[in-house]
């Protein structure tokens, strides 16, 4: 039975409603922060894979770049307006930060320019990463072209692991808060987060239905399937690969910086391949490649089972005969494996794409029709004259 579970208020307090010893009302704001995080990288990929046919491996290298680079810089420019002397930022980055986060809370605008700002260098460092690794999708095929990708994500995150001054080695570092002023109440500050990254996968989801809609996702389509025909048609297939992974890359790595902002650190084992790669082929090939409501929905699949057996796993430890963190990875595994076989299309397979809208279409045909009828209509009235 749930009962409302009754804390003292402070300021603006999330309600709390508890179920089975879990707080349903944060386990769903954590849910949805994932979801949406997930869903938004899972779209570039898309667009990508489904819709242009670039066999993207590398997701974790974009996700991290922007990270890394929005988490480093943010806090020693944040610590140069605020005067806070950020020498051997490093090394004292957790008193840098307490610093920075007592007065960045007390400071609305300047910290939603230094989220802006942040936002804007990883978008820059994953444009810039997507398109130095756009070159060799010019000269290799897509079997090879995955496989580098693949091993440049990893060179990578091994460079992030072997270069401190940057985020601190395998160590890692913390970035400053730049919700602290939302945190006027428990889980209040993870709402108004919810809320940003909400409305970013929003407007991603917006744009890349819109790009699948227009003739240019039909020309994606047309490389995909046939390279020669389109180029025979005069579409620059290399220049239009180029263009989707610079600004998929680009949104991954806006991404990677919303969700180091959400935990307040950034370090590189963070960006495994086996969290930031392969679960979002996983989402496409469950949720229908090629078609961003299936991704939706993938998304949605993926982000829920993690979470809930994540909160539940540890109610089987003695019952099983193996650890229960390979509980999540058995979900999948058999999730994945049930849908290859039923629908191996996706939940949501790719739908056909309509040049014209229905009504339109709809309309030529009446059209076409009235005017045969028409011509029939004269010729009889011809042949009766005669």
């Amino acid at each position: 039975m749930a009962e409302v579970a009754s804390s003292e208020l402070k300021g603006m307090d999330v309600p709390s409603l508890v179920l089975f010893g879990t707080d349903i009302v944060t386990f769903s704001v954590d849910l949805a922060i994932a979801y949406s995080i997930l869903l938004a990288v899972s779209l570039t990929l898309n667009l990508e894979a489904g819709y242009s046919g670039v066999p993207n491996f590398g997701k974790a290298m974009f996700v991290a770049g922007g990270a890394a680079v929005a988490g480093s810089i943010s806090g020693r420019l944040s610590g140069f307006i605020l005067g806070v002397d950020t020498s051997n930022y490093v090394n004292r980055a957790p008193l840098i930060i307490n610093n920075l986060n007592s007065l960045l809370a007390a400071n609305l605008f300047l910290s939603i320019e230094m989220l802006l700002l942040g936002l804007a260098l990883a978008a820059g460092v994953g444009a810039v990463l997507g398109f130095l690794a756009s070159y060799p999708a010019i000269r290799l095929r897509e079997d090879y072209l995955g496989m580098l990708l693949l091993a440049s994500a990893q060179f990578f995150q091994i460079l992030l692991r072997g270069y401190p001054p940057l985020i601190g080695g395998v160590i890692g570092i913390e970035v400053p808060d730049f919700f602290g002023w939302a945190n006027t109440g428990r889980g209040a500050r993870d709402v108004v987060i919810l809320g940003v990254v909400g409305l970013f996968t929003v407007l991603v989801y917006l744009y890349f239905e819109r790009v699948a809609r227009s003739p240019l996702g039909r020309t994606l389509r047309a490389v995909r399937d046939n390279e020669v025909a389109s180029r025979a048609l005069g579409k620059d297939d290399v220049a239009i690969r180029k263009r989707v992974i610079v600004i998929a890359s680009a949104i991954c790595g806006m991404a990677g910086a919303l969700l180091t902002f959400y935990v307040q650190s950034v370090g590189p084992d963070t960006w495994s391949r086996q969290s930031w790669t392969f679960p979002f082929w996983v989402i496409i090939i469950i949720g229908g490649a090629a078609n961003n409501s299936g991704v939706a929905l993938g998304a949605f699949t993926y982000a829920f089972i993690l979470k809930a057996v994540d909160k539940a796993k540890f109610l089987f430890q003695g019952f099983l005969p193996f650890d229960v963190n390979w509980l999540e990875y058995l979900a999948f595994s058999s999730l994945l494996l049930l849908v290859l076989a039923l629908r191996p299309g996706g939940i949501l397979p790719e739908k056909s794409s309509l040049t014209l809208q229905r009504e339109t279409v709809a309309t030529i045909v009446q059209t076409k029709a009235d005017n045969l009828a028409q011509k029939g209509d004269d010729s009889s009235t011809k042949a009766n004259d005669s």
